[in-house]
């Protein structure tokens, strides 16, 4: 038997738009057995099969591996919902891809799944948390993918998480096919100081930085009250962004009581207390 833990993950972090992202101490667990076919459970019926992301994200590191695609049982063990901007696909090709690694002898480093994991997600934002924990910047450079662990003090943080979905794909549709050079050089300035800020535990730094150009003003309006939670933040002095393309919204805070006083004016929308997690996806035999 195969156990493999995934955190959750918060992509763009405001300003590292498709490219910097974190991972939360809230976790999903992948139980792999044995099994003379395909069984599948912990998910809705209609991913049951070999179209479910995990079995897909196992069966690619098998093909890499030149393995028999072999049959299994899984166990789905999760409470990190799907399309809220959270990371649900990035867990699930991760866990997919440790465990079909673990089987075959754990012949692959995390940095080869890292690419592989790209190559099914499209961008490393959030499988390179998911893989490693805590806070990643990562791209894509001559057919590999970079990512570099940010060395941070301990963040706190806060999702506010709205009852509807938001596909990435509906998401992207919003965004803007160019913007201004003036936005373009503030952009790449804020995204530096993001970095400084997360690293120093500078929470003055992160609140005047967490300002997006790129899709944060297009992708708003697609959130139901996101102006009035982000004014609520911004009033305790927090910053409140969209996790990953949404619908969840993520502050952060250096210290807890500002987030638990934040959440006390939040009595319309369901939310979470989590930290950032330095524990990145992990594999135990039993």
């Amino acid at each position: 038997m195969i156990k493999v833990s995934v955190p959750a993950t918060s992509a763009n972090c405001c300003i590292g738009f498709d490219c910097m992202g974190l991972a939360l101490d809230w976790r999903g667990t992948f139980t792999f057995t044995h099994a003379e076919k395909l069984e599948i459970e912990g998910c809705p019926s209609e991913y049951q099969n070999e179209n479910n992301l995990v079995v897909q994200a196992f069966y690619r590191v098998c093909d890499f591996l030149n393995k028999e695609r072999i049959p299994f049982h899984l166990r789905i063990d999760s409470s990190i919902p799907f399309a809220r901007g959270l990371g649900s696909s990035a867990t699930c090709i991760v866990a997919g891809m440790m465990a079909a690694n673990a089987w075959y002898d754990s012949c692959l480093s995390k940095e080869d799944l890292l690419l592989l994991a790209t190559e099914m997600e499209g961008h490393p934002d959030n499988v390179a948390p998911a893989l490693f924990g805590g806070v990643c910047v990562s791209s894509k450079f001559q057919g590999r993918v970079i990512t570099k662990k940010l060395k941070t003090p301990r963040w706190y943080g806060l999702a506010l998480i709205p009852d509807h979905e938001l596909s990435t794909k509906e998401a992207r549709k919003v965004l803007p096919k160019s913007i201004p050079f003036s936005e373009a050089k503030e952009q790449v300035a804020n995204a530096l100081l993001m970095a400084e800020a997360l690293e120093i535990g500078d929470q003055t730094l992160l609140n005047l930085c967490s300002n997006d150009h790129l899709h944060e003003p297009y992708r708003c309006a697609l959130i139901q009250d996101f102006a009035v939670y982000q004014k609520k933040a911004h009033d305790a002095l927090l910053p409140l962004w969209i996790s990953g393309s949404g619908s969840t919204m993520l502050s952060l805070s250096i210290q807890e009581e500002p987030l638990h006083e934040l959440a006390k004016s939040m009595d319309s929308i369901e939310y979470r207390f989590v930290n950032v997690d330095e524990r990145g996806a992990e594999v135990v035999y039993e």
